[in-house]
C-alpha cells in the first residue's frame, strides 16, 4: 500500500467519526480525576471519579471491540490483536487546576473550535486519541502483525507510579511504547531524576533571645522540588532596630544586579523576601532561584552565626552549579546532554535543615547518589555538622531509544508524522519524566506539536486543544500503529 492510499484511507476514517471523538474528548474531561489530594474528601472524589471515568472508557473500548481489563481501577488496558502488541502507557489522573481560568476546567466547553478543559494536553486528550486511532487501525481490516494495548495508569501526576509498576509485574509487557505525554515530532530520550533531600542539624543557640538583638530563625523557599523556587524567605527574630540589616541588604542588592528583594518589619521579626523567576526544574537555566539569592546573602551577612553563614554557603555552592559541578554530578552525554541540577525545597528552622536538590541525572541513579552524597559527607566531616542526604521519592535512571538499533519503530513514527503534517520528524531529548521511563523501547510522540502553532499548556489554565489539533493527532496515531501492526504490504 502507497503512502498516499494510506494516508487518504485514515483521512477519510477519521474525519467520519471527527463529531464523535471530539464528544468523547468533552466528556473525558468532566471527570474530576485530580490526584495527590491531601484531605479525605479530596482522595474520596478522585477515587469515585477514577472509577466514573473507567467505566466510561470500558463503555468505549467495549464498543470498539477491545478486549479491555480493569485492575481494581488502578490501572486498565484496552487491547486490540495478540500476544505481541506496541504499548501505548496513558493517565487518567490529572493535577488541580489552579487559578486564571476563562472556562470551565471539568467543563469540556468549545469556544471557537478550542476544547478547553483539565487534561486536554496531559493526558486525557492522548486517551482519547490513541483510542480512537486503535479503531481506525481495526476499521483498515488488514492483518495485524502486532496487537495495540492502551495502557491505562491513575498515577502519574504524584507518588511512586504504583500503577505501572502493578501493570508490569502482573502483565504482558510491550514489544515498543509510544508514551504521548510531551512534545512532537519524536522524543527518544529523557534524563534522569532523583530529588535528592539533604537534612540536618547545627549548633543550637545556648542563650536566650537578649533585649535589643537579632537572631536568624528560619529561612524558606519552594513547594515543589521540580521548580525554580521564584520567592524565598528569610526572618530574624528579635526586637532591635532594623536599619543596620536594611542597609546590608541594600549593599547587597546593589552588588548582585540581578537579585530582588523586600524588606518587611514589624515589633518581633525582621524579614526579607527575595524574588526570583520560576521555571522547570528540568531547566533550571530558564528561572532565577530565589532561594539561591537568599542563601548568598545569609553567607555574607553579619547577622547570622559563622555556623549559619558556612551552612549558606554550602548550599548556595552546591545549588548554583546548575550542572551539578559542586556535587560531583558534571557529566554530558552524547544525546541527552548535560546533568542539571535545581535547589527546589529550602525548609531551614533554626538549626534544623532541610533541602532537596531536584536532580535530572545522565548517569545511573546509584552513582549519581554516591557522588553527591560524598560531597555532602565531606562538608559534614569538615565542619562537625550533623548531616545526611538520601534520594526522596521516586528516583529514575535516564533513557535514550537509539534510532540505530530500532528502525522499524523510529521509521513509522517519522513516516507517520511527516506524511500528517509535511514536516520533518526530527529526534529530540528531554529533561522531563514520563511514562516512557516504565517500559522498554519507549519514546514520547506528542500530543503537542509546537511547529504547528500549539503553546503546552500542561499543568497551566486554560488547558485546551483545538478540534483540528485532536483530529491531526488521531492521525498521526493511526498511521503509525498502521505501519507498525497492520501487515501492509508496501508498493
Amino acid at each position: 500500500m502507497t503512502t498516499d492510499n494510506l494516508k487518504q484511507q485514515i483521512d477519510e476514517l477519521a474525519e467520519a467519526i471527527r463529531p464523535e471523538i471530539v464528544t468523547a474528548m468533552q466528556d473525558i474531561l468532566k471527570f474530576r480525576t485530580v490526584s495527590g489530594a491531601d484531605d479525605a474528601d479530596g482522595q474520596k472524589l478522585y477515587k469515585d471519579e477514577i472509577v466514573r471515568c473507567m467505566e466510561f472508557l470500558k463503555e468505549k473500548a467495549d464498543g470498539i471491540g477491545l478486549e479491555w481489563k480493569n485492575h481494581n481501577n488502578e490501572y486498565a488496558y484496552a487491547h486490540l490483536g495478540g500476544e505481541q502488541f506496541v504499548g501505548l502507557p496513558l493517565h487518567i489522573d490529572v493535577v488541580p487546576t489552579g487559578d486564571g481560568w476563562s472556562q470551565d476546567p471539568f467543563g469540556g466547553n468549545i469556544v471557537d473550535g478550542v476544547i478547553y478543559g483539565r487534561g486536554c494536553q496531559d493526558d486525557k486528550g492522548p486517551v482519547i486519541q490513541m483510542l480512537y486511532a486503535v479503531q481506525i487501525l481495526k476499521q483498515l481490516g488488514a492483518p495485524l502483525k502486532r496487537g495495540a494495548r492502551l495502557i491505562i495508569g491513575t498515577t502519574e501526576e504524584f507518588g511512586e507510579w504504583t500503577d505501572i509498576k502493578d501493570y508490569l509485574a502482573t502483565e504482558a509487557h510491550p514489544e515498543f511504547s509510544i508514551v504521548s505525554d510531551a512534545a512532537f515530532p519524536i522524543i527518544n530520550g529523557e534524563k534522569g531524576i532523583i530529588n535528592l533531600r539533604l537534612e540536618g542539624a547545627l549548633p543550637d543557640y545556648e542563650d536566650e533571645l537578649q533585649e535589643g538583638e537579632l537572631r536568624f530563625k528560619r529561612a524558606t523557599s519552594g513547594d515543589r522540588p521540580n521548580i525554580v523556587p521564584p520567592k524565598a524567605l528569610l526572618v530574624f527574630e528579635g526586637d532591635a532596630d532594623a536599619d543596620a540589616l536594611h542597609a546590608e541588604l541594600e549593599r547587597f542588592l546593589r552588588a548582585h544586579d540581578d537579585a530582588k528583594a523586600e524588606f518587611r518589619e514589624n515589633a518581633q521579626e525582621k524579614s526579607i523576601l527575595f524574588f526570583g523567576k520560576g521555571a522547570h526544574g528540568s531547566t533550571p537555566e530558564e528561572g532565577h532561584n530565589a532561594a539561591l539569592d537568599m542563601l548568598q546573602f545569609m553567607a555574607d551577612s553579619a547577622f547570622v552565626t559563622d555556623d549559619e553563614a558556612e551552612m549558606a554557603e554550602f548550599l548556595y555552592e552546591t545549588g548554583s552549579g546548575l550542572k551539578g559541578e559542586n556535587l560531583n554530578l558534571n557529566s554530558e552525554h552524547k544525546q541527552l546532554g548535560p546533568t542539571t541540577v535545581n535547589l527546589g525545597i529550602v525548609n531551614w528552622q533554626r538549626s534544623s535543615v532541610e533541602v532537596i536538590y531536584n536532580i535530572r541525572n545522565t548517569v545511573p541513579v546509584e552513582e549519581a547518589v554516591n557522588r553527591a552524597q560524598s560531597v555532602i559527607s565531606e562538608f559534614a566531616e569538615e565542619t562537625g555538622f550533623d548531616l545526611s542526604a538520601a534520594p526522596k521519592s521516586k528516583s529514575m535512571n535516564p533513557i535514550h531509544v537509539d534510532e540505530t538499533k530500532h528502525p522499524e519503530f523510529i521509521g513509522a513514527l517519522q513516516e507517520a508524522y511527516s506524511v500528517t503534517t509535511g514536516r520533518p520528524a526530527t529526534l529530540h531529548t528531554i529533561g522531563g519524566t514520563t511514562y516512557a521511563k516504565m517500559f522498554p523501547n519507549a519514546v514520547c510522540f506528542g500530543p503537542v506539536d509546537l511547529q504547528d502553532g500549539e503553546l503546552e499548556l500542561a499543568h497551566q489554565a486554560d488547558e485546551r486543544v483545538s478540534a483540528d489539533h485532536l483530529l491531526r493527532n488521531v492521525k498521526i496515531y493511526a498511521y503509525a500503529l498502521a505501519r507498525l501492526c497492520a501487515d501492509l504490504p508496501r508498493a
